[in-house]
């Protein structure tokens, strides 16, 4: 990689236009080879039924007014569509995250407490994903919220990832498990039961809808599945690489049989080091790979000076929250994969 590449990049993070949260405090992101296992779902009474987990009150039902959705706060947007085609016009399914904002960053705002606290329902990843709960007033005003909350991390399978990053004045413990579980149909798939009962057990006299819309669903998602896996197959193995923003494809390179070579940052709350970005440079020229991939909820700008300097393509894929012409899950999953596609397949 060239001197002046290296300088261009530097200068880019000196200014702080990759990263806005955490990276002008903390220390550089440690060298991390995470170790992956699988967290199983805790014993329930019922193998076939998860039991939802409401905290910190007892399940409670609610009798919408005639006319009147319930309520229903989920944290980021990608969720909220989820949930949304399952509780169909029963509930208005409102996200904290708006679309576009990062979700491992996002500072959610005082007054957004109102709206969570006026709830029927939270709907939360869990597994520190959402980072507006890391604030104590967040944390503090979730727990005391008089609402029941469903966790989607604590009802499903998660990947875990054996590491802890230190900023200095805080540290993000990643063992709880990897939370990007959408990025694989088949996780989809396991959601879908935990959010039927879920809003099964709060509205009970909607339990038949939001059981047929989980039917529908599901099998919507399973369609994608086998359209997305054609697709792949499309796509030489030698060439099912990736270099991408941030770690968030474990699950995806696990269904779809690619392998992640490395990423941009390993904590997207911190900025990459000088000589991360050469150890990446370096992988790209080893690699031979034909693209990189930025996502839109981050500036491409290391990704794009890396491209130029090897004379590869830049894709694009979305992660954490859609962009515009994207607006539901089923459409960001065919968007990811006619991006690598494009990108990876053989000329």
């Amino acid at each position: 990689m060239s001197i002046k590449s290296v300088l261009v990049i530097l200068i880019v993070l000196l200014a702080g236009s990759v990263l806005t949260a955490c990276a002008a405090t903390a220390p550089a992101n440690p060298a991390i080879s995470p170790t992956l296992t699988v967290t199983p779902m805790v014993e329930r009474g019922s193998a076939v039924t998860p039991e939802v987990i409401f905290s910190p009150l007892p399940v409670r039902t609610v009798t919408p007014e005639p006319g009147k959705p319930l309520a229903v706060t989920v944290s980021f947007p990608i969720l909220a569509d989820i949930v949304s085609n399952i509780a169909g016009n029963r509930a208005e399914v409102w996200s904290v995250i708006p679309v576009g904002a990062d979700p491992h960053v996002y500072e959610a705002v005082p007054q957004d407490i109102i709206r969570v606290t006026e709830s029927d329902l939270l709907i939360l990843m869990g597994a520190n994903f959402e980072h507006f709960l890391k604030s104590g007033f967040w944390r503090r005003a979730v727990q005391d919220a008089a609402i029941p909350k469903l966790m989607i991390g604590e009802q499903i399978d998660l990947i875990k990832i054996d590491k802890v990053i230190d900023h200095g004045d805080h540290v993000h413990d990643l063992r709880d498990g990897d939370p990007h579980v959408w990025l694989d149909p088949r996780k989809v798939l396991e959601m879908i039961p935990v959010i039927v009962e879920g809003l099964s057990r709060l509205d009970p006299t909607g339990a038949a809808t939001y059981q047929a819309n989980g039917r529908r669903y599901t099998a919507e998602v399973e369609q994608l599945d086998t359209e997305l896996a054609a697709v792949v197959a499309q796509i030489p193995p030698e060439r099912r690489k990736l270099i991408v923003h941030h770690d968030a494809f474990t699950y995806f390179a696990a269904r779809f049989g690619f392998e992640v070579l490395g990423y941009v940052v390993r904590n997207p709350e911190q900025s990459p080091s000088a000589a991360e970005i050469a150890e990446l440079s370096d992988l790209i020229e080893q690699s031979r790979i034909p693209a990189v991939f930025r996502e839109p909820q981050f500036n491409a700008r290391v990704l794009e000076i890396l491209a130029a300097e090897h004379g590869i393509k830049v894709g694009l894929l979305l992660t954490d929250t859609f962009d515009a012409g994207v607006s539901s899950y089923l459409e960001l999953m065919r968007f990811n994969i006619r991006s690598l596609s494009e990108n990876l397949a053989a000329n």
